[in-house]
């Protein structure tokens, strides 16, 4: 699929996603909701911020589809084959534009989906936590500050943070 109407589906989910919020009561069914909510945002922010960074800097893609994840290359050799059942979007960039601009702004792009996933999951705890109640804050909480652990450890052996290092290198 063209990647803009990639990124207006996934943009366009989360926003029912959130909006999904208002209609959750509180207690036991408002925490899972927000537990299920970081999962799906971190999901759902990645391409569009490679996407629109990628864009500012002067970066084209060809188009979205669905692939595997590049982080299965750095887990564990048991988690590693369940990694690589899930299927993800994927954007495939021009490769002619990532040689037209500097490495500092290709660096930039592969950084946003990282940086974009990792806030999706804290900005959703720091909202539910005046809302809900304490064990489900501490829930949302811990993954997102997760969530954070993990991109540091894996990300950098085989993600979008390895792939910034490099084109810097």
């Amino acid at each position: 699929m063209r990647p803009a109407t990639g990124v207006l589906v996934e943009l366009l989910l989360l926003t029912i996603l959130l909006s999904a919020s208002a209609l959750i009561p509180e207690g036991t069914a408002f925490g899972i909701y927000v537990i299920a909510a970081e999962l799906l945002a971190t999901y759902l922010v990645h391409c569009p911020a490679h996407y629109i960074v990628g864009t500012m800097v002067g970066i084209r893609f060809r188009r979205m589809r669905l692939g595997r994840t590049t982080l299965a290359r750095a887990l564990p050799p048991r988690l590693s084959p369940l990694a690589k059942l899930l299927p993800v979007l994927t954007l495939s960039t021009d490769k002619g534009t990532l040689r037209g601009v500097s490495k500092h702004k290709v660096a930039l792009m592969y950084g946003a989906g990282t940086v974009a996933s990792v806030s999706a999951a804290l900005a959703i705890a720091f909202a539910a936590t005046p809302r809900n109640l304490p064990t489900y804050a501490a829930l949302a909480w811990l993954f997102g500050l997760g969530y954070l652990a993990f991109d540091l450890a894996f990300s950098p052996k085989s993600g979008d943070l390895s792939r910034a290092r490099a084109v810097l290198a």
